[in-house]
């Protein structure tokens, strides 16, 4: 029997190539279109910064002589440094207990901890001021680092990874008479590098530009951090915004080029924790 002709059929051949095509060409569009609206600011930065004097490094170096960026790009570079290694040594072995340990509540203890990440910053503000006051913290680095180790996000991240890791390799591991620190030393921790980068350039990310915190804590001008620094060039008078926009892509090069390093890592942790979950 004949059967009548389908319109809703799909094309084929060339012309199904064709719209395949136009499809891609599309996709490339809207990811340069948005690549375009996301570096704007920075190419907006760098234009104001350069079109002013009579060189284009005259905005950096009256960046530089206006304030001691020096010095608190060494700040930032201390406190992120350290936060982001104490947040990896932290969460290392508490994503392993979550992923591989079983015990009592255990899913919805990590549920709980994961929960804390909608609770607003401003809204611990005041509780965390009092009690570094209380420790004798204020004005003093630990204040930046030690309430920023055990952040949720580390967390999730590793015990993803962790998850993503067949379990007969520590099996394997513990019938040679490896104990538990062993197997995440020796088998775990080699294999987790992409998501152990991904950890620390995300804790050094929000590290190097946390303002509101190091601006409650930090009392002595010389301590100051990139951001806190920043501000400091903004007066009531005035703003010298071509001098501003030279010192913050001065504070943005040491982010982009720890991304630029580590975006391989990145991209390879996030798809292990997107095929995990």
């Amino acid at each position: 029997m004949e059967q009548p002709p389908n319109s809703s059929r799909l094309p084929s051949g060339p012309d199904r190539r064709s719209l395949t095509g136009y499809g891609v060409g599309f996709g490339e569009l809207v990811l340069v279109v948005a690549a375009g609206i996301a570096l704007a600011p920075l190419g907006w930065a760098l234009a104001l910064a350069v079109s002013a004097g009579p060189s284009p490094w005259s905005a950096f170096f009256r960046a530089l002589a206006a304030a001691p960026l020096a010095r608190y790009l060494l700040n930032s570079l201390l406190v992120s440094g350290v936060t982001a290694l104490g947040q990896v040594a932290v969460a290392t072995p508490a994503a392993y207990v979550f992923a591989r340990l079983r015990f009592p509540g255990r899913d919805g203890l990590f549920a709980l901890y994961l929960g804390t990440l909608i609770i607003p910053h401003h809204v611990t503000l005041l509780p965390a001021f009092l009690l570094m006051r209380w420790l004798g913290w204020l004005d003093h680095y630990q204040a930046l680092v030690v309430p920023a180790l055990a952040h949720p996000f580390a967390l999730f991240v590793l015990r993803q990874f962790f998850l993503s890791v067949p379990s007969e390799l520590e099996d394997a591991a513990r019938m040679d008479g490896c104990s538990r620190w062993m197997v995440l030393l020796r088998v775990l921790l080699p294999l987790s590098r992409p998501a152990l980068a991904t950890v620390g350039l995300f804790s050094f990310l929000w590290s190097w530009n946390s303002f509101l915190w190091p601006l409650v804590v930090l009392q002595t001008p010389t301590r100051y951090t990139l951001p806190v620094g920043l501000a400091m060039l903004q007066s009531e008078v005035g703003t010298d915004w071509p001098v501003l926009m030279a010192a913050a892509l001065i504070a943005a090069a040491p982010v982009l080029l720890l991304f630029l390093f580590a975006q391989r890592s990145l991209v390879h942790s996030i798809t292990f924790a997107e095929g995990s979950t």
